[in-house]
């Protein structure tokens, strides 16, 4: 069962390396074929630091995946709970952006950013795969 949980979060993580790259290609060489770089950003964070949180949460993904692979605990088990709560929340809170920004709020930018929305979600599923493996895998046994 732990390389279920280390292969989707695995795949779910490149996914979210797919979009920081195309972000990347657009601050340095932009492209016709990818959005425009505005479509990739919902906040007015600087991109250097918005770049160098995106590759610590790819390191954090590939962290999880491999000790999820390896059969190994990512977080003690009374910590399952919180995290599969908070994941939950973040999943709700960035479904309800993007849906409102495509309908109601569109003119909005933080809500008409679906790109930005949807790898939210991504990151959402991440923590809430994170925290289902806590609890499932306490011990971190190998399934």
């Amino acid at each position: 069962m732990n390389r279920w949980f280390a292969l989707a979060v695995l795949l779910l993580g490149v996914g979210f390396l797919g979009r920081v790259a195309g972000q990347f290609i657009q601050v340095l060489a932009p492209v016709e074929f990818l959005p425009p770089l505005d479509a990739w950003q919902g906040s007015n964070l600087p991109y250097p630091v918005l770049f160098a949180v995106q590759m610590a949460i790819v390191v954090l993904i590939a962290f999880l995946s491999a000790r999820m692979a390896a059969g190994r605990p990512i977080l003690s088990p009374r910590m399952a709970a919180p995290v599969i709560a908070l994941a939950a929340i973040y999943f709700s809170v960035m479904s309800i952006r993007l849906v409102l920004g495509l309908t109601a709020t569109a003119h909005v930018k933080w809500f008409a950013s679906p790109i930005p929305a949807t790898f939210h979600l991504v990151l959402a599923i991440i923590a809430l795969a994170t925290g289902i493996y806590a609890r499932v895998m306490p011990a971190g046994r190998s399934k």
